[in-house]
């Protein structure tokens, strides 16, 4: 059984490590926002090798099933299917990430729907704050439109609004590592908090 001495102990010795898990957000939030064009490549590019590397692995796992005997073609077909698609992203990364804009058009617009729906569902029930429902589905709805006829501008979009949280989030953990570190060494010290 851990005792709180130890763990102010570890809170003390391994604070900085949110504190540079701050500091790398921030540094990639702000690289994401001052080349954007490249962030959506090279994440395109990521997404690729993890495709490639994901069937490789699928196949060696269909290899080994075969040799022991199991049923093996799902894994081969799974490996064959994602080293297929992973080249397809490497030769057609702008046609990917259109794609993935789509998707998260048609989710918005779906989510839309349903949130204009349940708001309207809603209005009758006393106190269901059916209108802060029906205000997400229409901003939902009108974000997956403008997202299908502006793609580009989506990509740049997800990526701002990514970068912005990237920013925020590191700046928080790189705030709490000093509460951390606070913490710990009263705990060790013996200190209440």
């Amino acid at each position: 059984m851990t005792n709180v001495r130890d763990l102010g102990a570890v809170a003390a010795r391994y604070w900085w490590v949110l504190l540079v898990r701050g500091i790398l957000l921030i540094a990639l939030g702000i690289m994401m926002i001052a080349w954007p064009k490249a962030t959506v490549l090279v994440i395109i590019w990521l997404f690729a090798a993890y495709l490639i590397v994901d069937g490789v692995m699928a196949l060696a796992e269909g290899f080994g099933e075969r040799r022991a005997g199991q049923p093996s073609g799902w894994f081969f077909v799974h490996g064959v299917l994602a080293i297929a698609a992973g080249i397809v992203v490497l030769v057609w990364p702008s046609a990917t990430a259109t794609v993935v804009v789509w998707v998260i058009a048609f989710w918005a617009i779906l989510a839309g729907i349903a949130g204009i729906a349940g708001g309207l569902g809603l209005r009758k029930q006393p106190d269901s704050g059916w209108g802060w429902f029906l205000a997400w589905g229409i901003l939902a709805l009108v974000f997956g439109i403008a997202l299908l006829f502006n793609p580009t501008a989506g990509i740049l979009t997800v990526l701002w609004l990514v970068a912005i949280w990237a920013i925020i989030a590191g700046v928080v953990l790189a705030i709490a590592s000093f509460f951390v570190r606070k913490a710990g060494r009263t705990l060790v010290a013996g200190q209440p908090l």
